[in-house]
């Protein structure tokens, strides 16, 4: 990235990201944001961020927040600078795998709970989109199994800052 903005093609890279996410049903604006801090070298604060995208801090705040909750932003501090700083998360992929399998226990709990009503009981459909869970969350598992063999392996490239406190605290009770 240029000390003066993104470049044609970063800008384009940004563009499309955030036109896949919004198809995934994430804000467009919160998938330039993961777009443009996948392009970034370093922490970007929040006006840099509203900055370089061309919308307004606001709307940077409002999705940061949302990305971090979905564990693919971390905030980042840089001594003796008391803004607020933003980084991808790399290990957010990590966290979508275990979203994803959270989601399908509980889809498959859903089921189980109404097949064992009397009224439900011997649904066929249910049954499959028990079956269906249990087959797509092991094979979900396996992935994030391998995810994580695989990215252990690889150096970090993070850069070198202080994650905030909350993340510190957070990382340290998985």
């Amino acid at each position: 990235m240029r000390q003066d903005g993104v470049s044609a093609e970063e800008e384009r890279f940004i563009e499309s990201m955030g036109l896949f996410f919004e198809r995934q049903g994430v804000p467009r604006i919160g998938g330039r944001i993961l777009g443009l801090l996948l392009l970034a070298d370093k922490p970007l604060a929040l006006g840099e961020l509203a900055t370089l995208l061309r919308v307004s801090p606001a709307s940077v705040s409002t999705n940061i927040r949302q990305l971090q909750a979905s564990g693919l932003v971390d905030p980042a501090s840089i001594p003796g600078d008391r803004r607020h700083y933003y980084v991808f998360n790399s290990a957010g992929w990590d966290h979508r795998l275990e979203l994803a399998i959270s989601a399908m226990e509980a889809l498959s709990g859903l089921c189980e709970d109404a097949l064992a009503r009397p009224g439900l009981k011997g649904r066929h459909k249910l049954r499959e989109a028990v079956e269906f869970c249990e087959f797509y969350r092991e094979e979900l598992a396996g992935a994030a199994e391998r995810w994580r063999a695989r990215f252990a392996r690889k150096p970090s490239t993070q850069a070198s800052v202080t994650p905030s406190p909350a993340r510190s605290r957070r990382n340290a009770t998985r």
